[in-house]
Order: C-alpha cells, then structure tokens, then sequence
C-alpha cells in the first residue's frame, strides 16, 4: 500500500475491549533472537552489500523529523535551520553520536532550555557525519505553503469500490501529548483531505469500519514538502476462518545451561488469504481468532511479535488471540519456560491447526532431550556457534508433539548437584542398617562365646 511521507503502516486494531491476560517480560536469550531473525527474515541481505543511506534520508527516515524542522520553527526541539551558526561540525556529530558527551562537556542538560534532553540516537561515526553534512548544507527550497495539507482516498478492497461517506479522524500531537481533533468524511470517490495543518505538530488518522479500528501511524512533514497524500485500505469483516491457515511452524527447545528449565519459542506463519478480516469464532460472549496450545505446566508466557499480549487470554492450556485477522501474513513468536521439576520426562506441545511444513530444533545438551516421532530421524546442526538436533516433518493433522527427556542425561547433568544428598542419605541408611543388624549380630557372637 502506498503510504504519506513519515507514515507507519496502516493497520486495523481491535475497536472491542478485550479480557486482559498478566504475560511477564520476554525470557528469550540472545541466541532465541538470532535464530528468530534467520527464520523470520523473507530475505537476509548482508550488510557490505546494502544501499548505503544518505544523510538526507538518515534525518527523514529515523527519528530526527519527529523532533526537529528546518526552517519551519521549533518542534519538539529546536529549528535545526542555520544550526552551523550556533555550533561546529565536530560538536554537531558529537550531538548526532552522543548527546551526554556534549551535556558533560556543557555541564547542563538540556542545554537548550525549554526543550528536553536529546535522547541518544545510536549513529554511527559515518551516518553522524553524513546526517551534520545534510544540516549544513541544507536550503528551504522557495514556493513552500504557509501549512500543509494531508489528504487521500479510501478504498474497500474486499468490494474493490471506493469507500464512500467514511468518517476520518485526525489527530494532532506535540510530542506524545495529544491536542486536537480534526474531522472529515470522504466523498463519493472515498476521497479527503484535512489543510492548514501546522508543521510543529506530528498526525495520525484513526477510522472504523464494520467495528474494526484502523490507525495510520504518526506523520510528519518533511523539510521541503507541505502535502502526504495517503491510501488508505479498508476490508470487509467474516466471521469464517475458511481463508485462515497455518503454514509453518517452527519450535526451538533450549534447556537453560542451569538444567532446572526447558525453554521453548514457537514461531508461527498464519495466512489469511482471502480479502476480508477475520473477526472470529463466537464462543459465548467471547471471539477468538487465533489458538495457541501450551503445556499446562508452561510458565513465564509471553508473545514477543505479531500478537498483542493485553489481546490474549489464558484457559488452561490454551491461549486466545482475539484481535482482528487482516489479510496476508501474521508471523508471531510465542515463548515459554517449562519446570523440569514438574514436566516428568515429556511434554507435548499442541497442534491445533493442520501445518504443511514443521521444522523442532533441540538444543544438545546432558539432558537428551529428542522428539518422540516415529521414522522421523535428526540432523545436527550448528546455529550461531550451538549444535542443535533438527526434526523436519510435513503436512500434520492437529494434533500435538511430544518431546522425550532422557532421565539418565538428566540425573548425569545434575550430578554434582544433588551428589552431597544422595552422600547424606546413604550414610543416614548406612548408621541405621548398623543400628538394627550389625548391633543384633556382634551381641549373638558374643553370646555363643
């Protein structure tokens, strides 16, 4: 979809309020992240052989417009216009790499009073240098309007027709703190527009339609534009799940190096291929759209991508995803850690939609932990410096998976662990073998003497 300059994807959010679930922060390790980003990743493109990014779009593209203009007066910092006359290149990268450098050199923060501090930008010596080279050697370009103007057009996709008579919210920011309300209605050819906006401000647009909240993101005006012109897609709601599928699942096993947990991230691919929303099953006054299975004993659950956790609600050992389903893919990665206490040996993970393509892969440690699955053999593999045994299986029922713990591997894992006891009892069973029979006996050979 083609969206305004400074815009953030347009997407639905659920308009109904929703039970609220308690998830707890996102145990996933370093290594969890890396494997996330390599399956994850559509198409992974090595640095050296990426367009490198001019200073212009550095400044545009990160987060300097939502806090500076050039030329059009202060924002939420100061008007970055003519900024070579007040400092030199060198501080200027120094503010681009590292503001706290500059506020210990000052001995004040913020140093521009009225403004809060600049909060670290993460630059590169490189990206700083061509960000600053950008400032100093920028022009207003002339003929720029007194305000500027957003305006675009909203379509149906699931009819094809513009949307016509849709109410259109805009709202205007400073900072995080929102301001005013702007109002529109788009006419017969879903068009709209919202002019004598000012550029001190960030926008975003907020719709509804058949109950599903769509939010376009903040906007800014870009040094020398004064219009973002948006499309604005809307779809059509079911309540059928028809066009709902899972395409692949990925299930990573990581014992922690402690042994006392087994943690298991589970990487989804939904498709919605049709052209409406998914709204959801009705299951009493609830609706659900997507269904997770989890351990009973599964703790520490958290959804780190693709779902919101406030949308989520937990029944034993389900979890049910209630927001909205638009059309294409939802990746989502779901985390949990399991007790090895309380699992027993096994645990199953839950299939609950057919899946044509499963890929487990197990961390190999003492534990032996393998994947109970007949004619299904393992490769070894090594993933960021880990060996790991991988388990490929494809077009499975629903169903579920269940994984084996050797106890063997485990008791020789956590030997040095529960050694010390295991020495107590035995001397504790030693004294009282002595106490009942080797007592009894030495007072009988001394009776037959």
């Amino acid at each position: 979809m083609m969206l305004g300059l400074g815009c953030e994807p347009f997407i639905p959010y659920a308009s109904n309020s929703v039970n609220k679930t308690i998830m707890k922060k996102a145990f996933i390790c370093g290594s969890f992240i890396l494997v996330f980003l390599f399956f994850f990743s559509s198409q992974w493109v090595p640095p050296s052989a990426q367009a490198q990014p001019s200073g212009e779009e550095i400044f545009t593209q990160g987060k300097c417009v939502r806090c500076h203009t050039l030329g059009r007066g202060r924002f939420v910092g100061p008007d970055l216009l003519g900024v070579g006359e007040r400092y030199s290149r060198d501080d200027l990268i120094k503010w681009a790499r590292n503001p706290e450098s500059i506020y210990a050199e000052k001995k004040k923060k913020p140093v521009n009073d009225g403004y809060p501090p600049m909060p670290p930008m993460n630059l590169s010596e490189n990206d700083a240098q061509k960000v600053v080279d950008y400032l100093l050697s920028y022009e207003s370009p002339p003929g720029l309007s007194e305000s500027g103007m957003i305006k675009g057009r909203v379509r149906n996709v699931t009819t094809g027709k513009p949307e016509a008579g849709q109410d259109i919210v805009l709202i205007s920011y400073m900072g995080d703190r929102k301001e005013n309300r702007h109002f529109a209605k788009s006419d017969s050819l879903g068009n709209f527009s919202f002019s004598s906006l000012q550029w001190d401000r960030s926008y975003e647009i907020i719709l509804f339609h058949q109950g599903v909240q769509y939010v376009s993101g903040k906007m800014v005006f870009l040094p020398g534009e004064d219009r973002i012109t948006l499309d604005l897609p809307v779809y059509d709601t079911t309540s059928s799940d028809e066009n709902i599928s899972l395409r692949s699942l990925n299930l990573i096993i990581y014992p922690d190096n402690g042994g006392d947990n087994v943690n298991v991230t589970s990487l989804y691919v939904f498709e919605n291929s049709g052209e409406t929303v998914f709204m959801g099953e009705h299951t009493g006054s609830d609706t659900t759209t997507l269904v997770f299975s989890i351990p009973e004993e599964a703790a520490n659950v958290t959804f780190s991508d693709g779902v919101n956790p406030e949308a989520v609600e937990r029944k034993g050992e389900k979890l049910y995803n209630k927001l909205p389903f638009l059309p294409g893919m939802k990746r989502i990665a779901l985390g949990y850690s399991l007790p090895l206490s309380q699992i027993r040996g096994k645990f199953q993970t839950g299939l609950d939609y057919e899946v044509a393509d499963l890929g487990v892969f197990v961390r190999k440690t003492e534990l032996g932990i393998r994947l109970e699955q007949p004619g299904v053999a393992a490769e070894e593999i090594m993933i960021h410096d880990e060996a790991f045994l991988k388990y490929e299986l494809s077009d499975l029922k629903p169903g579920g998976v269940t994984v084996i713990i050797s106890d063997a591997s485990f008791f020789k894992s956590n030997l040095s662990k529960y050694l010390p006891a295991i020495l107590f009892f035995a001397f504790v069973a030693a004294g009282v073998m002595y106490f009942f029979y080797g007592r009894n006996r030495l007072s009988n050979m001394g009776s037959e003497k």
